[in-house]
């Protein structure tokens, strides 16, 4: 006895669409291109490496902004002088330069001793103090107090070379030329000097970048900056 075939039909589990899901190659690399040109890939797909030398890059760039080209900007800053824009302070806040700049800083000035944490936590009062005086002599600036922050960590640059020069680069040459009596008192000089430019350096650029121009506004700053200038000429 034979029982007859029935030809059975399989249903798939899903239907493939008319149009194709993925984008054809050319624009997928296009749209690739755009992404990584945007800078708006993530840091997943990068080394170390490349995630430091991307955040150098960055920090290098706002540096240009903040606090290279305006030295003599101090000296030289008309009534309608012009700064970078609220808009520019706020989209480009961060804090990872200033926690770099705070943490060279103190490491050199306390030689990596006991007296790191305190000129660590006074260095970040400070910086909150500039920032609550600037938030508050500039209410009509849509700036926040930690926009603040970042800019006056930036501007503490100046204050990080001149603990460098004072307590290493100073210090080795004291060592060597310690028999002749001029050098001590050439490189005592040079150590005052050395201070006076980084203090108004760091002076001029937060004084432009925020638009101060009066003394109420530039005279608490700029002691504050004295502050820490004085601490890493005398330490």
């Amino acid at each position: 006895m034979s029982y007859g075939r029935e030809d059975t039909t399989i249903e798939p589990d899903f239907i493939e669409p008319d149009a194709p899901l993925s984008a054809p190659r050319g624009a997928a690399d296009s749209i690739g291109g755009v992404l990584q040109n945007s800078g708006s890939r993530g840091t997943l797909d990068e080394t170390v490496l490349q995630t430091l030398k991307r955040d150098v890059v960055e920090i290098n760039s706002r540096l240009k902004q903040v606090v290279y080209p305006h030295f003599p900007s101090f000296f030289s800053c008309s009534d309608d002088g012009v700064g970078v824009e609220d808009n520019d302070i706020s989209a480009n806040c961060d804090l990872w330069a200033p926690l770099a700049f705070i943490i060279l800083y103190s490491l050199f000035v306390s030689h990596a001793r006991s007296l790191f944490s305190s000129l660590f936590v006074s260095s970040w009062f400070i910086l909150l103090v500039m920032a609550l005086h600037l938030r508050l002599t500039k209410p009509q600036q849509k700036v926040s107090v930690i926009s603040y922050i970042s800019i006056s960590g930036y501007c503490l640059f100046p204050q990080v070379l001149n603990a460098l020069v004072s307590q290493l680069l100073l210090p080795l040459a004291y060592h060597i030329g310690k028999q002749n009596r001029w050098i001590v008192r050439i490189l005592s000089l040079v150590k005052l000097v050395v201070m006076a430019l980084c203090l108004t350096w760091s002076v001029a650029a937060v004084s432009w970048v925020t638009k101060s121009k009066t003394i109420i506004e530039i005279y608490p700053i700029a002691l504050c900056l004295f502050g820490m200038a004085w601490l890493s000429t005398i330490l």
